[in-house]
């Protein structure tokens, strides 16, 4: 037991220096977003806005309403359903009057031969829009603010190299306590790991909340249809430009998304779908276990027989977990509604320590109600029974 103790109190003691490199890594994304945007091109670039969505989502009309109230001048937008009786297909025909001077179009339909079906979306919504030189994805539970396009066009086209610009994003909880769980996972655990990565390494990823990609990055990789049968078609978007030699950027525009889990089942699926999908883009992923803080101050006060020193490290590490998550929340991604959720954080961190061993045992996940198995290339496939 005593072996045991002092791994978790040394896993402790690295989850209490991520928490601190996280504090200072969002300090800098803060200053990134507050410095003013780049010049946009002149004449501005030709952009298509695709957004495929399906059903009507947690505030799909306002998070419409936020794209075509965008005030970028060359801007076409492609809103993307798989058949005219998905209710989402309303909402296009719905703005498009209160919109007139907007080239609002809604494609109906998806390419054939695709696991993946927001892909299958996207290649339907791309073929529409021949003479963009810049496609911007966006998922249909994001909203923007006014001065987006401007800053993610000004970043795509503020050099050669660059291929591909992706946006982070913070989530606003639901009425419910799965929501609140699920908006406390983007906002204390994803958004803190993006800008970490960030502020180390070169992005060779793309986040799938909003993603700009110049025309001639997008034919380099083989277009949309070359991520057809992938779950992970956002990473592999800014993947496979890396590998091309593209430089994929971090936006200094922040999108919102709403979180809508209506119960703790559907907040654990979505988790560990997440986890699984990590597991086969970035194997890596794995060693972030040793940044479970809660865990492994838990694990150490029960190895040690609750001994003064781990508990100590438990103190230590719920002090500065609790400041960090406040810190990032509120004064940088500006959820400050979500203060009131923060006494939830180690019940969280718990809950996605459990997901983390849990995505250990199986390659299937659930997405928007298919049951999917994650082959070892990153492909999937559906499953029955």
């Amino acid at each position: 037991m005593r072996s045991l103790a002092v791994l978790a109190e040394i896993c402790a003691i690295i989850s209490i220096a991520y928490y601190i490199a996280a504090a200072f890594a969002a300090r800098r994304f803060a200053r990134i977003m507050s410095a003013a945007p780049l010049p946009t091109p002149a004449p501005p670039p030709r952009c298509a806005l695709l957004k495929p969505m399906r059903g009507l989502g947690a505030n799909l009309i306002e998070n419409v309403k936020s794209y075509l109230g965008l005030n970028y001048p060359n801007a076409e937008f492609y809103f993307g359903v798989s058949d005219r009786d998905d209710p989402a297909a309303q909402v296009p025909e719905l703005l498009r009057q209160q919109y007139g001077a907007r080239p609002v179009n809604l494609v109906v339909g998806e390419a054939t031969g695709c696991e993946n079906r927001k892909v299958a979306k996207l290649i339907k919504l791309a073929e529409q829009a021949a003479d963009a030189d810049a496609f911007v994805v966006s998922d249909a539970d994001v909203a923007v603010e006014p001065g987006h396009l401007h800053r993610v066009v000004a970043e795509l086209f503020s050099s050669e190299r660059v291929g591909v610009v992706s946006c982070l994003y913070r989530a606003r909880p639901g009425p419910t306590f799965a929501s609140r769980l699920e908006a406390l996972t983007v906002n204390t655990d994803f958004a803190p790991l993006v800008m970490v990565s960030a502020a180390i390494e070169p992005m060779r990823y793309a986040l799938g909340a909003t993603i700009a990609i110049k025309r001639e990055t997008l034919n380099d990789i083989g277009g949309f249809r070359a991520l057809k049968d992938l779950l992970a078609d956002d990473f592999y978007i800014g993947n496979l430009a890396a590998e091309r030699g593209w430089n994929v950027r971090l936006s200094s525009s922040l999108v919102s998304t709403q979180a809508a889990e209506e119960n703790f089942r559907d907040y654990w699926n979505h988790q560990l779908r997440w986890a699984r999908t990590y597991r086969t883009t970035r194997p890596l992923s794995l060693t972030t276990i040793v940044l479970h803080g809660p865990f492994w101050a838990l694990l150490a006060t029960f190895a040690s027989g609750g001994s003064p020193i781990a508990l100590k490290f438990l103190l230590a590490v719920l002090a500065s977990r609790l400041l960090t998550a406040w810190f990032i929340a509120g004064p940088v991604l500006g959820v400050r509604e979500q203060r009131r959720d923060l006494w939830l954080v180690p019940f969280k961190d718990l809950c996605m320590t459990g997901v983390w061993f849990a995505s250990l045992l199986s390659n299937r996940v659930v997405w928007a109600g298919r049951r999917l198995e994650i082959r070892r290339d990153g492909t999937m496939r559906e499953v029955h029974g």
